[in-house]
């Protein structure tokens, strides 16, 4: 079958949201998420379409051309934990990607479910990580018997020691989930925060798509852990959580979890999302396991076209790394920490 190739606006062009609909594209292939990125970052999303001789769109591929200090870039899609192709036969493939070769810059990919691109020799695997996702059709009966008898006492203590779990207000959730989260990511990972900004324009996106969902947890008054769940489709994603270091104990995050499973339920999603992990991240992944959610791995891929320079790149990217450490340093305020993720985040695309 002849494909022809065509550049959309993934926000509101209507073959891109008829091909989503026929392939079940997940929230990062969302005009809401190419609007939080935009918004956030400034970043420009396109997509790749491919179409049959009547315009039925076949394929399509996300992606942002950037060009910043770091590089000149491709990379589909940034800031998102798996962007998958969406493909028809592998043909559309071959022009999809032919269309992001001619720029003749490094690509990058995060794959969940295509095999097409990890089986293409031009592409490269730099690193691998971990998905976790449940399946709601069972009841709620059947995914707590399923659970970690570990998973099952941490939510029955947090329970006993009165952790109590709710939405809260846009405005005071996202302070104090801002707090917490930067808190976390400086002192457990040594990484800066994501911006206030991307946050506020989550919050924004998919609230009026009736997608937002911050759930706090407070004990005696005080909020001690925070997550913060989208909907797209029939599937629930567990994007962000965020909890205070002295108040683990209480099993707050176990919780939470918990909680967006059952709301999950009372929605009628079909899926819970538990996003991706990194392999240097165990604990985490064991908390998800925990929950009895199945397994599959991201393969995060690389094209680098002949002649390009990449030790420029690699030396840049070493040197901002050398500036997160030092801005991660717990002698650094976290106000100058949280002002540097301001500045700098968006370099990590």
């Amino acid at each position: 079958m002849h494909r022809q190739s065509v550049l959309v606006d993934p926000v509101g062009d209507p073959l891109w949201l008829q091909l989503l609909a026929e392939k079940r594209g997940s929230i990062f292939h969302s005009p809401a998420w190419a609007s939080v990125l935009s918004e956030a970052y400034g970043l420009s999303v396109q997509v790749h379409l491919t179409t049959d001789l009547a315009g039925r769109p076949l394929g399509g591929l996300p992606f942002c051309q950037i060009s910043d200090p770091v590089s000149d870039r491709i990379v589909s899609l940034p800031f998102s934990d798996y962007c998958d192709p969406l493909l028809t036969s592998p043909q559309d493939w071959e022009v999809l990607f032919a269309e992001l070769e001619t720029r003749g810059m490094p690509v990058s990919f995060r794959c969940l479910d295509d095999r097409t691109a990890l089986a293409d020799s031009r592409l490269t695997v730099v690193k691998r990580a971990r998905w976790h996702g449940l399946e709601l059709t069972a009841s709620l009966e059947t995914i707590w018997a399923n659970m970690a008898s570990s998973m099952r006492r941490a939510i029955r203590k947090a329970l006993r020691e009165g952790v109590e779990v709710r939405l809260v207000d846009d405005h005071v959730f996202l302070q104090e989930f801002m707090r917490m989260h930067l808190a976390v990511r400086k002192r457990k990972y040594r990484l800066l925060a994501q911006p206030y900004t991307f946050f506020q324009a989550i919050c924004r996106r998919f609230r009026e798509r009736d997608g937002w969902f911050p759930l706090m947890a407070s004990h005696r008054g005080r909020f001690i852990a925070a997550t913060v769940l989208l909907r797209w489709n029939d599937t629930l994603y567990y994007k962000f959580n965020a909890s205070d270091a002295e108040a683990l104990q209480l099993r707050p995050n176990n919780l939470l979890l918990w909680e967006g499973v059952k709301l999950g339920k009372s929605m009628g999603c079909r899926s819970f999302d538990l996003g991706a992990s990194d392999d240097d991240q165990p604990g985490l992944i064991r908390f998800k396991r925990s929950l009895g959610a199945g397994e599959k791995e991201i393969s995060h891929l690389r094209y680098v076209p002949n002649g390009y320079l990449a030790e420029r790149e690699a030396g840049i990217r070493g040197v901002l790394g050398q500036v997160v450490e030092l801005l991660t340093d717990p002698a650094v305020p976290d106000t100058v920490t949280g002002r540097a993720g301001d500045a700098l985040y968006r370099l990590f695309a």
